[in-house]
């Protein structure tokens, strides 16, 4: 019997519950089904995930990491420009991430509405929306590094505000296809977080390389 370590099995089941989706939308990813994709066994499933709600949690999180990992790194390359050259380089991005992620972009936001009204399914999409808030946090804090400024308002405020501003604009995109109004949108709202921003009135020390 093929025994993998706990993390690797779990990573596959959440491979194959992506291919589940991907192919008939996320409220069709059952535990079965799922066992079916991976070809393992019910138990291998119940034994990696304690619900299906566990199971959505971890597919939320597989497909929002590479895209917040990808904008942290273009952050980090663009320290030393100021904040409005930073912004205007990370609209592209965002949309060459979504072009990349169609599929899996498409299903956070099927996990967003499908929670909107299903109680069972509501937890993970609770679950979802926290991390994207927690990410796109991350995200402001590592543009106030790299480029010195501050914000004028709570960052966790502003966090949640980039989540759903993020989200209409893919949403949008996903619609129309419209590559120039997609990064219009992210640009747009790059400006936005311009308005909450203030240079420190004495530098900030660069412990980058400390």
């Amino acid at each position: 019997m093929n025994r993998k370590p706990l993390a690797e099995r779990r990573a596959q089941l959440v491979d194959a519950a992506l291919r589940v989706a991907a192919r008939s939308g996320v409220e069709s990813v059952t535990v079965r089904g799922v066992a079916a994709e991976a070809g393992v066994s019910l138990g291998t499933v119940h034994y990696c995930f304690h619900d299906k709600t566990d199971l959505l949690d971890a597919m939320s999180r597989s497909i929002s990491i590479e895209t917040y990992e990808h904008l942290r790194d273009e952050i980090a390359r663009g320290a030393g420009l100021d904040a409005a050259d930073l912004l205007r380089r990370l609209a592209p991005v965002l949309l060459d991430s979504l072009k990349r992620h169609r599929q899996v972009r498409l299903l956070l936001l099927e996990i967003a509405t499908a929670g909107a009204r299903s109680e069972t399914l509501r937890p993970a999409a609770r679950i979802q929306l926290t991390q994207s808030v927690a990410m796109a946090e991350q995200l402001a804090r590592s543009l106030e590094a790299a480029t010195g400024v501050r914000y004028s308002v709570d960052v966790a405020v502003l966090a949640r505000i980039i989540t759903v501003l993020i989200d209409g604009v893919e949403l949008a995109w996903l619609v129309d296809e419209d590559d120039d109004r997609a990064v219009e949108g992210f640009t747009a709202l790059g400006d936005l977080i311009l308005n909450y921003l203030t240079v420190p009135a004495e530098p900030v020390p660069n412990t980058a390389s400390a």
